[in-house]
């Protein structure tokens, strides 16, 4: 789903913070209203359309009591970008993350955790969408990092061989970067690198301990079904299969 109508990013973005709000606190789903397919497609694709609009958003996005459209939003543009897919589908759901409560700050935390998995050229390609779309927004300060991650596998792994990599992973990816989780939690963090890997297709052991580290970093089993399934749609159904294994070994 590379285009929507703008007509599908308003009817998506009227959510907004409160109705997300009101789902998360009484624990009860927004129901998505989705037509841009319908609007696009209907008299060409008419099967398309209706899953696009009737079960991708009217079933899988309106499952928000159980994975937050915030979260929804987060998987989804991980997905994006660690598929190579830059175009203005991502920036409908950069805007649509805005929407659903992704701040400025998070955003900006996201799409940096993506250079670091998906790939520096990526990250430069996402900054411009996302500085347009939350352009009048500032940062906010932070008083500390948050919990400090501590990491030693790049140095007992890669010590003597790639001493200055085992640094940047322990030191920056791990210490620096995963340790500012005030800003974003490592519950999304964890969000955030599950996704962008099995967007871009690794599935190594890499892949097995983060979806180990989401469930040490709080992310439900419940909440791991919705992601892959969401990843299942705009990643590839082959991919979420590749994951699902693996997630119901951690979870069981």
């Amino acid at each position: 789903m590379k285009k929507l109508l703008a007509a599908g990013l308003a009817a998506l973005c009227t959510i907004g913070l409160a109705t997300e709000a009101t789902a998360m606190e009484n624990s009860k789903a927004v129901k998505i209203v989705q037509t841009a397919g319908r609007d696009r497609l209907g008299d060409f694709a008419p099967e398309f359309a209706r899953y696009n609009d009737d079960i991708l958003f009217g079933e899988v996005w309106s499952r928000n009591d159980i994975l937050s459209l915030h979260d929804r939003s987060i998987v989804t543009i991980c997905a994006l970008v660690g598929s190579g897919v830059l175009d203005s589908s991502l920036k409908y759901h950069i805007q649509t993350a805005k929407a659903n409560g992704v701040t400025r700050d998070e955003m900006v935390e996201i799409i940096t955790q993506l250079a670091f998995y998906a790939g520096w050229p990526k990250a430069w390609a996402v900054f411009p969408m996302a500085k347009e779309v939350y352009g009048g927004d500032s940062a906010q300060i932070f008083d500390d990092v948050g919990k400090k991650i501590a990491q030693t596998a790049g140095r007992k792994n890669l010590g003597d061989f790639a001493p200055e990599f085992a640094r940047y992973n322990d030191d920056i990816l791990f210490g620096e970067l995963w340790s500012r989780n005030k800003i974003l939690s490592l519950h999304d963090r964890s969000i955030v690198t599950v996704s962008t890997l099995v967007g871009a297709g690794i599935f190594t052991d890499a892949l097995k301990h983060h979806l180990a580290n989401a469930k040490a970093n709080g992310v439900t089993q419940a909440e791991m079904v919705e992601i892959i399934t969401q990843l299942g749609f705009y990643a590839g159904w082959p991919k979420a299969w590749a994951v699902f294994p693996m997630a119901k070994e951690i979870y069981s």
